[in-house]
């Protein structure tokens, strides 16, 4: 199950970089914090983006609206538990307090509505 959630982020930790010890490859990472609203109560989720996650992140600061798409898990090891918020996208929606994408806006101004029917 993949959840879709929007919030701000409030904390960007620094981004993290290595080559991999089997393969040699580059790869990054980076973890972050967003705060949701959920039915009125306030709640963190924890995040560590790889790749070209990281990409949009780097164009990101703390209060800027996020919206997240991940699966959450848990796994076993050695007969403890651990829970992972595994991140499958993540999208910028404000910047600065303003829509990253703003849609078209109607101007006309004719007093007509713009509905088909």
């Amino acid at each position: 199950m993949i959840v879709k959630e929007q919030g701000i982020i409030v904390q960007l930790m620094n981004e993290q970089s290595g080559v991999g010890n089997k393969t040699g490859n580059p790869w990054t990472s980076r973890e972050f914090v967003i705060e949701i609203d959920d039915a009125g109560y306030k709640s963190n989720l924890h995040f560590k983006a790889f790749g070209r996650h990281t990409d949009t992140l780097a164009e990101c600061k703390v209060g800027d609206v996020v919206e997240v798409s991940y699966k959450p898990q848990a796994r076993e090891y050695n007969g403890r538990w651990y829970d992972e918020n595994k991140l499958y996208g993540v999208t910028k929606v404000t910047r600065g307090g303003k829509m990253a994408n703003p849609q078209p806006v109607d101007n006309d101004d004719d007093g007509k509505d713009d509905l088909p029917f």
